[in-house]
């Protein structure tokens, strides 16, 4: 069950974001038609398919702590016999799933704003007239209002946007009468008046069709292709997205470093052997060109930039390693204070490539029960090193060969039930919004989905329901990284 928990955390990251990637995607983007509710509903059913997929895991293994979640991690990992031991394997494990997880995080919780704004505030069909109209040969013109009623006010201010029916008089195809056409269009600021002029689409040879209006050019276009939003506000989301986005690659990078591949041992590196000692607060203070830089952010609550001891210093918990160079701090891409207890006392190798001046180097230690645990060196740390001791000549085991200890792996048996539920309640709400019914219940829905694994687990937390301790079930023999 260890191995399927991970393999169900690492479907769901990728599966989910690409569902709600798509989702909102096709929403904001696409025009009303087959392929925008092919597009729609493949994606509700993925994400359905995710929640399904982490209740199960739940339910067939049970809840367990985040701390008995990396017990979990540390158990798979281990591979005691054959090839364990103090050589040095020839190859070190790519290391890439914590840094995707991370940035998936930092990418669906934008996404899912933009995704339940646009679900709220868009129309969710054209509608039969607009249809009609779009699939004629109309034109688009300016037409004066000859009648309002049925006015609806979004607030009580003179200038807040309203809803109202507006006729115009469509012009006579073979001269004569114009003929009286009625639509409803929202207006952003005020009401417009008899006299005013609105964007008209009809079908100069048909005004039997009817004709649907808006206050810009724009909307009036949006309704005929049965956009979500008109063009350029669909494009101003999508450039807002798109910065969420990258920002969420610089979370991704900046809290786990870089997605690493696989490294093959050999000349130009350093190892060290060296003790799990616990974890500590390491303090960095830049020099040189490194002067300003800011403080890294840490996956520990409370840890990050603290007090300063020059400009540009960062203080962040690390796992601290006894070696015969000093104490060196190893930066993980997990709760240090979780991971310290279970390492202390592990004997193995600290192994790394030397990089450049700055930032941090990657580095993993390999202990001598068979497990990889990848990190971060200071690159301040990794130059004091190299300038106190002489490289020394090593050898490597082809034969030996490593687990990845990837901590934080069992994250699908630590999710509240809270969470779960919320997030049911939210891919409910998506589905709901995605059907084309119009009304004023879109906008609660939308809220509601937006919210609701936030309020499902505060509701949790609040009335104190006990977290599962469920013991795991025996590992398997295979990786679980």
């Amino acid at each position: 069950m260890s191995a399927g928990a991970v393999r169900v955390g690492r479907g769901v990251t990728l599966v989910g974001v690409a569902g709600l990637v798509v989702l909102a995607a096709g929403w904001l983007l696409l025009d009303a038609g087959p392929l925008r509710t092919a597009v729609v509903w493949a994606a509700v059913a993925a994400l359905a398919g995710c929640v399904v997929a982490l209740i199960g895991t739940v339910l067939r293994a049970g809840r367990v702590t985040p701390a008995r979640g990396y017990e979990l991690a540390l158990d798979a990992a281990r591979a005691p016999g054959p090839g364990t031991g103090t050589a040095l394997p020839a190859v070190l494990h790519g290391s890439r799933w914590p840094w995707a997880r991370v940035t998936a995080v930092a990418l669906a919780v934008p996404t899912v704003l933009v995704l339940f704004c646009t679900l709220g505030a868009g129309n969710p069909d054209r509608g039969a007239v607009p249809g009609r109209i779009a699939d004629a040969d109309f034109v688009i013109k300016e037409l004066p209002v000859v009648a309002v009623g049925g006015v609806e006010r979004a607030g009580s201010s003179s200038r807040a946007s309203s809803e109202a029916d507006y006729t115009v008089r469509l012009p006579a195809p073979h001269g004569g009468a114009g003929v009286p056409a009625t639509f409803r269009a929202e207006v952003h600021r005020g009401v417009r008046q008899v006299g005013d002029t609105l964007p008209v689409a009809y079908v100069p040879q048909r005004p039997d069709l009817g004709a649907v209006g808006a206050d810009t050019r724009s909307a009036v276009e949006a309704q005929l292709a049965g956009r979500t939003l008109p063009y350029g506000t669909a494009a101003v989301a999508g450039v807002l997205w798109g910065v969420a986005a990258l920002a969420a690659f610089c979370v991704g990078t900046a809290v786990t470093g870089p997605p690493r591949g696989s490294r093959r041992v050999g000349k130009g590196w350093t190892a060290l052997r060296a003790t799990v000692a616990g974890v500590a607060e390491h303090v960095e203070r830049p020099t040189g060109d490194d002067a300003g830089t800011g403080a890294d952010t840490d996956t520990d609550a409370g840890a990050g930039a603290g007090s300063r001891s020059g400009k540009g210093s960062a203080r962040y918990a690390c796992l601290m390693l006894h070696t015969d160079t000093g104490d060196v701090p190893l930066r993980l891409a997990a709760s240090h204070r979780r991971a310290a207890p279970l390492l202390t006392g592990a004997a193995g190798w600290l192994l790394w490539k030397p990089a450049g001046p700055r930032g941090k180097v990657p580095a993993d230690f390999v202990a001598d029960d068979g497990w990889q645990l990848p990190g971060r060196l200071p690159a301040a740390e990794a130059a004091r090193i190299a300038a106190a001791r002489t490289p020394d000549a090593f050898t490597v085991d082809t034969a030996r060969h490593t687990r990845l200890l990837e901590l934080g792996s069992h994250w699908t048996r630590t999710v509240p039930a809270g969470v779960l539920l919320g997030a049911a309640v939210s891919v409910a709400a998506a589905g709901a919004l995605v059907l084309p019914v119009d009304g004023g219940w879109r906008a609660w829905t939308a809220v509601a989905g937006a919210v609701a694994p936030l309020l499902f687990w505060m509701i949790t937390g609040l009335f104190g329901a006990p977290r599962a301790t469920t013991p795991a079930a025996p590992v398997e023999a295979g990786p679980a990284a």
